[in-house]
């Protein structure tokens, strides 16, 4: 099934980044909110406009970037404060303090980096699929936690370059036409299964990796495979 394929689409938390989603965005949101407790009256009501601000990228219905859907809901909320020096403030919050969260995370960096070089080695086009509501920099240090690099993938989905975000399909339609290919040319290997196999809705070929799956109890559809981490690179090598 996988010699056929020209491209492989890769989700990034929970699947090349071995963490736990959860844990990963409480500690996120804790250090976000440490860095902006200057511009809410309480760290809560901070984390309640970035919530409903993302909300508001994950229905992105495809007029703007989800970084200026972001943007305009953020800075609505927020009544006090420079715009200038807050987007200052985002940028060196993501320079010099979110990749610390490294260090309070237990993350495989062996097996991804055996993974994408096997399909590189194998000609296959790379995407990193990952829900496109982070800025590029913070997706790229995340994909160094996994021992990558941003040069290992032909395409970084971000809130910079994307127009909608998982689990709309119209996500990975117009992933599709980023990167010129089609559906029934690709598959989605991904570890949420309402997410990432929604992917199934527009043809592509669906993979689970179950090692820190993801199933809020609603499906579309059942992967065409599914297993760990290091089972699909033990397939890798049998079918390419």
């Amino acid at each position: 099934m996988l010699a056929e394929k020209r491209t492989f689409l890769f989700d990034l938390d929970g699947t090349l980044l071995t963490i736990e989603l959860d844990k990963f965005l409480k500690l996120y949101f804790n250090a976000l909110a440490e860095e902006f407790s200057n511009i809410t009256s309480s760290r809560d009501e901070f984390i309640k406009i970035l919530m409903s601000s993302t909300e508001k990228m994950i229905k992105n219905s495809g007029e703007k970037s989800n970084q200026e859907v972001f943007m305009k809901n953020f800075f609505e909320k927020i009544k006090t404060g420079n715009r200038d020096k807050i987007i200052s403030q985002f940028n060196n919050f993501y320079k010099n303090i979110f990749p610390e969260l490294k260090k309070q995370l237990d993350i495989d960096d062996s097996t991804p980096p055996q993974i994408i070089n096997y399909l590189k080695s194998r000609n296959k086009r790379l995407v990193l699929a990952t829900n496109p509501i982070f800025p590029r920099e913070a997706v790229v240090e995340r994909l160094r936690w996994a021992g990558l690099r941003e040069g290992d993938f032909d395409f970084i989905s971000s809130y910079e370059n994307m127009e909608s975000a998982k689990p709309n399909p119209k996500y990975f339609v117009d992933l599709l036409n980023k990167i010129g290919e089609k559906a029934d040319k690709t598959v989605m290997i991904g570890n949420d299964i309402q997410e990432d196999m929604a992917a199934a809705e527009v043809g592509i070929t669906t993979y689970i990796i179950e090692d820190y799956i993801i199933d809020r109890g609603s499906s579309t559809g059942n992967p065409d495979w599914r297993g760990s981490l290091k089972e699909f690179l033990e397939m890798l090598k049998k079918e390419l």
